[in-house]
């Protein structure tokens, strides 16, 4: 946007205050500059070239862009493209350390050997050296790393149906991050994907969805990356695209406002299997568990929203699915829980607080962020409560003549 065109969607605003119960940042602060129709102020001043200050950038910065407001607001005020268009233009986020940090963080999971780095990383004494002498921002990087093993395989070009007759074929977004940190995810999908006689294809060549970068004040590097992503994916005759993290499958299905498009269907794993009819609760081995549903930001504006996955996890036997209580952004943001971490603490604190006394079993999440912030805050609160993506228990429940069909631990991946 040009700053005739911020001002002109900024105007739109009425400032009926209606978006104020759906702001995170308002409802922790109290402060009128943290929430929506405050921060448009703000923006009309900065813009307007009335006001430019320290304090006026920080109450921006504090926005987590969940929408919230935006899906609230009567007179369709469209706030997550007025907000990245104004963070294109504030000179922190164009800093060339802001640059090398999201180049970084976007294109390291992508280097050959990084998962065994990251393994034998985790592993190693260095990693509680580094954290002695380090930095609290390299400790609080280090606390989001996951607890499990992370797998040293690669990943395939395609992945074959294991059951017949085929059903077609599919494209898997992994993300960047998600490489390593979603791989469980991305396995069960896969797993679940050939189980039902679909071939995965997983373009080697794909790259960061972008959401980083635009909502960083970057676009012309999420457009890039946008038109990389739709020459990995368009012309593979593929029914769909599917991906994991909401935060990623938001972005995707954002990509016409880069100028590209890609041409399959964008859908979340969940929504696929459910919207394709093929499961039923035969389909499953019954588990006795109890399991909590945490819903993120990018799930709820997504198509299907939650309902696919909670329709989804209602079909396995046995199990007891509780979601949780709205309770607004967990703080994660993409990389909010890094830029902003004590608003982002606070945000997590208030999911933490709806868990509760409850007893479960699981934790499960969408979004791969939501994942590494609820894990690192439910450690920190000496909760012991594991943080799954769904996908990775529906795969796990699947009943014959669909087991026979699942890869064995030791496959490639």
């Amino acid at each position: 946007m040009k700053p005739d065109q911020i001002l002109n969607e900024a105007d739109r605003c009425v400032k009926c205050g209606l978006c104020l119960p759906h702001c995170p940042t308002y409802r922790l602060t109290r402060d009128e500059n943290d929430s929506p129709r405050g921060r448009i102020a703000l923006i009309q001043a900065l813009v307007g070239g009335c006001v430019d200050s320290p304090a006026l950038h920080n109450h921006l910065d504090q926005c987590l862009s969940c929408l919230a407001c935006q899906s609230a607001c009567p007179s369709g005020v469209r706030y997550g493209p007025l907000i990245d268009a104004v963070r294109a233009t504030q000179p922190q986020h164009r800093s060339a350390g802001k640059r090398l940090l999201y180049r970084l963080l976007t294109r390291v999971p992508y280097f050959p050997g990084i998962r065994p780095a990251a393994r034998a990383y985790r592993r190693s004494p260095v990693r509680q050296l580094l954290r002695r002498i380090s930095g609290s921002a390299f400790r609080r990087l280090d606390d989001l790393l996951p607890e499990y093993n992370l797998p040293t395989q690669e990943w395939r070009e395609t992945y074959a149906p294991r059951s017949l007759p085929s059903r077609g074929r599919v494209g898997l977004f992994t993300g960047c991050i998600g490489r390593l940190t979603d791989q469980p995810a991305l396995v069960a999908a896969i797993q679940a994907l050939t189980a039902m006689g679909l071939e995965v294809v997983v373009p080697h060549n794909q790259v960061c969805c972008g959401a980083l970068h635009l909502h960083n004040g970057l676009p012309e590097t999420a457009a890039k990356y946008a038109e990389t992503n739709c020459r990995q994916f368009n012309g593979l005759a593929l029914q769909a695209i599917i991906y994991v993290a909401s935060g990623c499958g938001v972005q995707l299905l954002d990509y016409p406002r880069l100028g590209a498009q890609l041409e399959p269907r964008v859908t979340d794993i969940c929504s696929f299997l459910t919207q394709s009819r093929l499961l039923g609760p035969e389909s499953f081995t019954p588990l006795a568990k109890r399991v909590l549903l945490h819903i993120p930001c990018t799930q709820r504006t997504a198509p299907g929203g939650s309902d696919d996955v909670l329709s989804l996890l209602k079909l396995v036997p046995r199990l007891e699915t509780r979601a949780l209580s709205e309770t607004g952004c967990c703080g994660a943001a993409g990389s909010y829980l890094l830029s902003q971490s004590a608003m982002a603490d606070r945000l997590a604190q208030t999911v933490i607080e709806s868990i509760g006394n409850d007893v479960a079993d699981l934790l499960l999440t969408s979004n791969t962020g939501c994942a590494l912030q609820l894990g690192a805050n439910l450690r920190r609160n000496g909760i012991d409560l594991q943080v799954k993506h769904p996908i990775e228990l529906i795969a796990q429940q699947l009943a014959a003549p669909l087991t026979a069909a699942r890869p064995s631990s030791g496959d490639p991946v």
